[in-house]
């Protein structure tokens, strides 16, 4: 691509992302939002209490959600992506000059806005609605670039997941290893209650450096992280690495999910679909 198209192509993707969160941000859409922030504040209000001498499960639970939540990103490119591919819109949107690339960025802006929004909501209504933790200033503007780092850099996994979700079964089984990957992140309960392999492939991925931050900066008690001690550098390190190598491989995940597209696929997945629903 020429990189005076560059511009022009944000501005297209910006333009496209405030169409995708306008639902979000109105109606039912934002009911959707509040009611998981009112979950996570109430479920971190009820359990705020001595998990055991040396933790309380309600902040570590409400400061991991906040960083954790952002690994949710991929799940709703997963999801968009297979709503678009279902109903036409990928195939609409090849023939468009630099189409697939500003889908890709609008994308990344509306999946990583709407989940940020979120985040956001989750730290001021924990600030607001306070048990036994207290929050300062700098450290909840701290958790603000925490929050966008921790959804930009599990965007990359969406992309990738979402090219191979073609059918209901396909992006169940995408769904399912993510929603694995969130329960297991840290967020619920500390690291080193999970088998060792299971801490490492952990130690790989971006869900739960993003939780790991925010207990950092918000609790400051390394009770439930990996070695039972913080080590914020390196989980900076591992999300700047998502970003890079995960931003990196996204246009070659992005035109082969595009080179998959043609009305003959379409077709046939709308009739199976329709088969599945017994239609």
């Amino acid at each position: 691509m020429n990189p005076r198209a560059i511009p022009a192509v944000v501005r297209a993707g910006a333009r496209q992302a405030a169409g995708d969160l306008r639902p979000v941000l109105w109606g039912r859409g934002l009911v959707g939002q509040l009611v998981w922030v009112v979950v996570i504040i109430v479920v971190a209000r009820i359990f705020d209490g001595p998990d055991s001498d040396e933790m309380l499960f309600g902040p570590m639970f409400l400061a991991g959600s906040i960083g954790g939540y952002g690994f949710l990103v991929a799940m709703v490119i997963v999801g968009e992506t297979y709503n678009d591919r279902l109903g036409g819109a990928l195939l609409r949107v090849r023939i468009l000059p630099n189409g697939p690339l500003i889908w890709a960025v609008g994308k990344t802006f509306s999946s990583v806005g709407q989940t940020i929004l979120t985040q956001v909501a989750v730290l001021v209504g924990g600030t607001l609605f306070h048990g036994s933790w207290s929050w300062s200033a700098p450290q909840i503007l701290l958790c603000l670039p925490i929050a966008l780092l921790a959804a930009v850099s599990a965007a990359p996994l969406g992309f990738l997941a979402g090219s191979l979700a073609r059918g209901i079964f396909s992006i169940m089984l995408g769904f399912l290893p993510m929603v694995a990957v969130m329960v297991t992140s840290g967020v619920f309960c500390p690291l080193d209650v999970f088998p060792r392999w299971l801490q490492g492939i952990q130690l790989v991925l971006p869900a739960y450096w993003s939780g790991h931050l925010t207990r950092w900066v918000l609790v400051g008690d390394p009770s439930w992280e990996f070695g039972g001690a913080f080590a914020p550098a390196l989980a900076v390190g591992v999300l700047v690495a998502w970003i890079v190598i995960g931003y990196a491989a996204v246009p070659a995940v992005i035109r082969r999910t595009f080179r998959k597209e043609s009305i003959g696929s379409l077709a046939r997945m709308q009739s199976t679909i329709r088969s599945q629903a017994g239609l």
